[in-house]
């Protein structure tokens, strides 16, 4: 992804009653990897006139009108100024961006979620859009493919305490009912649109049913299993240190022999 930096300068000529514009474009572009190229146009009334070639080390002249400009401009020194100044003018632009963490790259995608609510006349949808990144995003309503402009009304883009944004789009039901109602959003993160017709699961509702699964199983792998495991481990051990029945059974024939001895001599001392 390229992210380029404009730098435009103005001045403006007065030539006999009419006002001209000669515009200077200083451009550096910049993408993960770094630096990709930087550049020095000039401009005339909206047209570009010429340019200054860096590798080639030339002042180029793509319209009639650059040509005598680029005559009195072509001048190893001319050049040399300029590309001084674009390292510059660069240099600074890349600190700038490095510190940005390249947010500029990032896309998140949005969580759409359609609902309604309201009473009697008074019921409308609304259609929350959440977690979205930048925040350019393009939010309307339409019914069978057709766009609806009346009872529209928006929150407008709202920041989020994670760094990404957020709004929410309400329809009002007054003059159109709610039936094959769509909301469609269109961002840099999706391919294309986004649709989420009113009734339909939304992609929010999904994707809190994948974090409400998703902690279920921890809360199965991190408490249920473990005791699980305890208490089978427990019996195991219980069961291994128990005596086998017929060292039980020797123990109570053994009682009930001295039980009987001692009875035989209480019954010859009387």
């Amino acid at each position: 992804m390229l992210v380029f930096l404009f730098v435009v300068a103005f001045f403006n000529t007065i030539l006999a009653a009419e006002e001209h514009a000669y515009q200077q474009f200083i451009g550096c572009a910049f993408n993960n990897e770094g630096q990709v190229s930087r550049f020095w146009r000039y401009g005339y009334d909206g047209r570009d006139i010429m340019h200054v070639d860096l590798a080639k080390e030339a002042v180029v002249a793509t319209s009639e009108p650059g040509q005598l400009l680029a005559d009195e401009r072509k001048s190893k020194e001319y050049i040399n100024r300029k590309e001084a100044r674009l390292v510059k003018v660069c240099s600074a632009v890349k600190t700038v961006f490095l510190k940005s963490n390249n947010s500029l790259s990032r896309a998140a995608k949005p969580a759409v979620y359609v609902s309604s609510g309201g009473e009697k006349d008074q019921q409308y949808l609304k259609c929350a859009v959440r977690g979205f990144y930048p925040n350019v995003i393009k939010v309307r309503w339409t019914q069978k493919g057709k766009p609806i402009y009346f009872g529209v009304s928006t929150t407008g883009i709202l920041p989020h305490k994670d760094g990404t944004f957020q709004m929410i789009s309400y329809l009002s039901l007054r003059n159109v009912s709610g039936h094959d109602v769509t909301c469609e959003i269109e961002h840099l993160s999706i391919d294309g649109k986004m649709r989420i017709t009113y009734g339909e699961k939304s992609l929010f509702l999904s994707q809190i049913t994948e974090h409400v699964l998703k902690a279920v199983a921890a809360f199965l792998l991190g408490f249920v299993l473990p005791v699980c495991i305890t208490v089978l481990i427990i019996c195991i051990r219980q069961k291994t240190s128990k005596p086998p029945e017929d060292e039980i059974q020797d123990t109570s024939d053994e009682s009930e022999a001295s039980l009987s001895l001692n009875l035989m001599n209480i019954s010859q001392e009387t």
